[in-house]
């Protein structure tokens, strides 16, 4: 029964640190939660990258993304230009929560509609239109492995 004692109390001293840690930067990310949801993401955290965003793709995998990160919450307009597929968009607050979800269309005539958050957001995840199955109010979590930013 000692064994298991210091063994346990070894566990919880080791991993004190790590329950207690921030999450890893948003600009690193490689994947985000959001529910029972998890995709795989390309990071946009340049003002270039961001505004090229899917543009160019010619699809998404069922369980991948495109996830904006901004310096500062703000209501950033997103629009279709040169995309080739319909997009589902889901706001990020700064308190990592689902703000709303919007789907757009593919944009053939110039000027293309501009869409805007409904509140401040301070990351956006672009995904396959019809494929996010959360709601307003959902917890964003996001998980790091290598340095993925462009």
């Amino acid at each position: 029964m000692r064994g298991w004692k210091k063994c346990a109390s070894l566990l919880l001293v080791l991993s004190g640190p790590v329950l207690g840690q921030t999450p890893c930067p948003a600009e690193q990310a490689s994947s985000v939660h959001i529910g029972g949801q998890r995709y795989t993401v390309e990071v946009a955290a340049t003002t270039a990258t961001r505004e090229r965003g899917l543009s160019g793709h010619e699809r998404l995998a069922a369980d991948a993304g495109m996830w904006f990160v901004f310096p500062e919450a703000g209501m950033p307009g997103f629009w279709m230009r040169g995309m080739r597929f319909p997009i589902d968009l889901i706001w990020v607050s700064p308190e990592r929560k689902v703000l709303g979800v919007a789907t757009l269309s593919i944009c053939r005539d110039a000027p293309c509609p501009i869409t805007y958050p409904p509140a401040p957001t301070i990351q956006v995840l672009e995904i396959d239109a019809g494929r996010f199955r959360g709601r307003v109010g959902d917890k964003v979590e996001w998980r790091c492995s290598i340095a993925r930013v462009r």
